[in-house]
Order: C-alpha cells, then sequence, then structure tokens
C-alpha cells in the first residue's frame, strides 16, 4: 500500500517563514563584516590624514624660443629638476602616471611628457628631470609681442605644470587613485638682445603648489 504525504498550507508557511529568517540572518551578518572593515579603514584613513606631497623647482632652462612667421608657430626646449618630497611618516605614495608641461602666458608652449611612474617611500624625497620639447605647436600672433615685452623687462615667466595620478600605501593596505595637480612657476632672465639659442637660466628655485 502506497502513502500519500499531504503538507497542509499551514506548515508550508512555516517552512518559508524559516527559510526568510536565515536568510535575513545571513544577510545581516555579512552586512556587519563589510560595515566593520570599512570602518576600520576609515578610522585608520582618519588618524594617519596623508598630507598632500610637496614639489619644489629647483632650475629651468631655457634653451629654445623660436617663433615662424607668418606661421606663428612655436619651437621650444626647456630642461626642468624639480624635488619631490612625500612628507608622511607613515604612508607611502605610487605615482602610477605622470606628465609634464610648460605654458606661457595660458599658451602650451612644450609638448606633454610623460615621466616614469615611480614609489615615494615614507618621508622620502626624488628628484625628478624633465627634457620638454616644442614642434610647430601654434600660438597667438601677440605671443612674439609678448615675449619682447617681458625681453625688455629682463625675465621671462613661464609656468611649469605636472598632472597624473597617485595611490596612497599604508602598510599593506593600498588606495585607489586619486588625481593631482602641480603648478609651479619658472622666472627665466633674459637678456636685453635675446637671441633665441640658450640656456637662459631660471633666477631662483620656487616652491610649487599641489591640489589632490
Amino acid at each position: 500500500m502506497s502513502h500519500l504525504y499531504i503538507t497542509s498550507p499551514k506548515h508550508c508557511a512555516k517552512q518559508g517563514l524559516n527559510l526568510n529568517k536565515s536568510y535575513k540572518k545571513l544577510f545581516y551578518a555579512f552586512s556587519t563584516f563589510i560595515f566593520s572593515i570599512l570602518s576600520l579603514v576609515l578610522l585608520i584613513w582618519l588618524i594617519l590624514h596623508p598630507s598632500k606631497p610637496q614639489f619644489y623647482l629647483k632650475e629651468a632652462d631655457l634653451y629654445q624660443l623660436n617663433l615662424s612667421s607668418p606661421y606663428y608657430l612655436l619651437n621650444s626646449s626647456i630642461q626642468a629638476t624639480l624635488s619631490s618630497k612625500n612628507p608622511n611618516s607613515k604612508v607611502g605614495v605610487y605615482y602610477d602616471s605622470v606628465r609634464a608641461y610648460v605654458s606661457y602666458k595660458g599658451q602650451r608652449i612644450t609638448n606633454d611628457l610623460s615621466l616614469p611612474p615611480f614609489y615615494q617611500g615614507n618621508g622620502d624625497t626624488n628628484i625628478l628631470s624633465a627634457s620638454l620639447y616644442g614642434y610647430d605647436l601654434p600660438v597667438t600672433p601677440t605671443f612674439g609681442y609678448e615675449v619682447s615685452r617681458d625681453q625688455s623687462d629682463g625675465e621671462l615667466q613661464l609656468a611649469l605644470k605636472l598632472d597624473g595620478r597617485l595611490r596612497w600605501k599604508v602598510g599593506t593596505w593600498v588606495s585607489g587613485y586619486y588625481r593631482f595637480d602641480v603648478y609651479c612657476v619658472a622666472v627665466v632672465g633674459l637678456k636685453a638682445s635675446m637671441d633665441t639659442s640658450g640656456p637662459f637660466r631660471s633666477l631662483q628655485g620656487a616652491q610649487c603648489s599641489t591640489t589632490v
């Protein structure tokens, strides 16, 4: 004789209720674990609170600044040397990408240059050297006039800019990517009868502003 077992609707409801409770407990446990990890990371971050890197322009030499006429195309050659310091005692910095270029009165006078990525340990200082060139860069018709006017004043003010992406390292933990921007002002001394061959050296070093 076969036996037929029939589950009552009331019994099914009890099974479904127990199953829902199990999923809820699992969800609460998982949520608590994730929240604890995030809280720990945030606490470490707030305690250490990394300071932004410091950049200092040591020297900028202008070797060439030739403007063709009548097409207003510029060729340039500039050598820049900077120091980069990590002021943090417990946080390292990964520079995953670094790009440099020079501008004059809002106009780019060199092409972009990608510097090699590097890691900067706690409190370390690195020297960065950049050879920047411009080839047939279009400039405004007033560019030559602006240079001539600064030439008569005996100095040329250039802006060296760096940007890229970095990551913070605390112990074995590494953060996500952060964009950074560096702005340096180089004042290059000129002669009254400037020819287009250099070098013309920066008059002094300069502290750069950094944004992360």
